[in-house]
C-alpha cells in the first residue's frame, strides 16, 4: 500500500467517523526472527494522514484534538493490521506480504530453507505490530 483512504471512528462522537488519506512512509519496516522453529515477524508501519472530513461544529486544528484523533488512528489501524496478518496466516497460510523474504537470511543452504517449508510455517506465526500515524489538518479545511 503506497496511499489510501480510511475512515476510522471519531473520538468525538460515537455514531462519527473521520475520513484520513493515508501515505505510507518510505521507512516503515518488517523483521522477521525464529524463535523456538515459529516464526516472530515485527512490522513497524509509519504513516501520514491528512484529516479529509469535518462535522459541524469540530475543531480538528487544536493540538490536543489532533493529538486524539493520533491516538484514534494508531488504534484503530493496529488492530486492523493485526486483524490481517493474523487471517492470512492462520486461515489462509497465504504469505502474500513476503515476510519469507525476511526470514530466509536465517537459512545457509537452499535445502535448509525449502525443509523449513516457508508456507507450513507461516501458520505458526506470531506477530508484532507498532503503528505510528502522525495525522495533520487537511488543506481543504484549512
Amino acid at each position: 500500500m503506497e496511499e489510501c483512504i480510511i475512515s476510522i471512528p471519531s473520538p468525538f462522537d460515537e455514531d462519527s467517523v473521520i475520513d484520513l488519506f493515508v501515505t505510507l512512509e518510505e521507512n516503515t519496516k518488517n523483521e522477521v526472527k525464529i524463535i523456538n522453529g515459529a516464526p516472530f515477524i515485527t512490522s513497524n508501519i509509519k504513516l501520514n494522514a491528512k484529516i479529509l472530513s469535518s462535522e459541524k461544529n469540530s475543531n480538528y486544528f487544536q493540538k490536543d484534538n489532533l493529538a486524539l484523533i493520533e491516538e484514534y488512528a494508531n488504534s484503530y489501524i493496529k488492530s486492523e493490521v493485526e486483524h490481517y496478518v493474523y487471517k492470512i496466516s492462520k486461515d489462509f497460510g497465504a504469505d502474500i506480504d513476503l515476510f519469507g523474504r525476511h526470514a530466509v537470511k536465517y537459512f545457509s543452504t537452499w535445502d535448509e530453507w525449502t525443509n523449513y517449508n516457508w508456507l507450513d510455517n507461516f501458520s505458526n506465526s506470531f506477530f508484532d505490530v507498532n503503528v505510528n500515524v502522525s495525522v495533520i489538518s487537511s488543506y481543504l479545511i484549512s
